[in-house]
């Protein structure tokens, strides 16, 4: 919904964070638009968190993943790189 709202660049996709008892509990979004260019938050969530000793996965559109606490900055480090990749292919 946010995606549509006017209110973030629908160009990219969106991540939060909410912090749980077993680490951070990251979820990703994205548009079809973003998925139709090359977009998988599926592999990217999957990898950067795997990357980081936690787990991850989900749709191209749509994924999660939880991560160790601290590790938020350099999971969208990662997240921003293999973004770029995928949408510059």
């Amino acid at each position: 919904m946010i995606l549509n709202s006017g209110t973030v660049d629908p160009a990219i996709p969106i991540f939060g964070f909410a912090y749980a008892e077993d680490g951070v509990k990251v979820s990703g979004r994205g548009t079809r638009d973003l998925v139709k260019r090359g977009l998988d938050l599926a592999e990217i969530m999957r990898e950067a968190s795997r990357t980081l000793g936690g787990e991850g996965g989900g749709h191209d559109v749509a994924a999660g993943a939880t991560i160790p606490r601290g590790s938020e900055t350099e999971f969208l480090k990662i997240a921003d790189r293999m973004v770029g990749g995928q949408l510059s292919d």
